[in-house]
């Protein structure tokens, strides 16, 4: 969702209002009340990483202004960035000239790190609680989930059975649900992959002349997606056991709420860091 279309300096509370209608007419079942819902679950600490990437690390859309604190993390205002593409609609614009003009308008502490990931991140998650941005929002809050947990029909999970979770879901209510899904999400072939033989597979591999995981079903995002960021791929990359310690902070309350578990490769992390 594209937060940046007021610029009257009143776009929280906007898109606060905006969420809440959102949740409200979904959550409500009058229009549809035969309409089944659905939700899928996402590792909070993931989840954190990836719309770190998307909105803050990406010098695309740090533009939108969703890297909040915004004074911290892209002084530049709203107007700015859509001032910008406006340009670009326009065909005015230089390309490769608004990222260095950006870059000189960062604050020192961005031009010392930008170039650290890990020390990037770590700034992001230090300073997140001054501003919380509705894409970091923990999900046990959003649309009260944690109320109306019970009252979904299909309960999903973003993680190592993300494609087998969207093959179910298809089963289960059909209609146009599974080309739909597989359209977007390419679930149908993930789930051959899984199905053939090591033989098998690496018959394919020479014969394709490509690399294929046996663990192909592994959720590292929507690759055909163009805001996908592939963060569990990248959790080592950007965290550090000191970073997982302060995220856990703020998104323990979806690890409880939710019963979601603790991943491995951040239990592993602490464990290590503990020695």
């Amino acid at each position: 969702r594209n937060a940046t279309s007021n610029n009257d300096g009143n776009n929280d509370d906007n898109n606060l209002i905006e969420c809440k209608l959102v949740c409200d007419r979904f959550q409500s079942k009058q229009k549809l009340p035969n309409a089944p819902r659905a939700v899928f679950l996402r590792d909070p600490l993931e989840r954190l990483l990836s719309a770190f990437l998307n909105k803050c690390y990406d010098d695309e859309t740090i533009r939108e202004g969703h890297c909040e604190p915004n004074d911290v993390f892209h002084p530049r205002s709203h107007s700015a960035y859509n001032a910008m593409t406006h340009e670009r609609k326009d065909g005015n614009s230089a390309s490769g000239e608004e990222d260095e003009e950006d870059r000189d308008h960062e604050p020192l502490l961005l031009q010392d790190i930008r170039d650290n990931d890990q020390q990037f991140f770590a700034a992001y998650v230090d300073i997140l609680p001054l501003k919380w941005n509705l894409h970091v929002i923990p999900q046990a809050v959003t649309c009260d989930l944690y109320r109306n947990f019970n009252d979904y029909d299909f309960v999903g999970n973003m993680d190592e059975d993300f494609m087998m979770d969207l093959h179910r879901m298809a089963e289960k209510f059909g209609g146009a649900l599974p080309d739909v899904l597989d359209d977007v999400f390419g679930y149908r072939s993930n789930l051959e992959l899984l199905s053939i033989t090591s033989k098998e597979r690496d018959g394919r591999q020479k014969e394709k002349n490509v690399s294929v995981s046996p663990t192909a079903h592994v959720n590292v995002g929507a690759r055909r997606s163009w805001h996908a960021t592939l963060a569990p791929s990248k959790v080592k990359q950007f965290y550090t056991a000191q970073t997982v310690r302060r995220a856990l902070e703020y998104m323990s309350i979806d690890y409880v709420l939710l019963g979601l578990e603790v991943p491995g490769w951040a239990r592993q992390m602490l464990r290590e860091d503990a020695l």
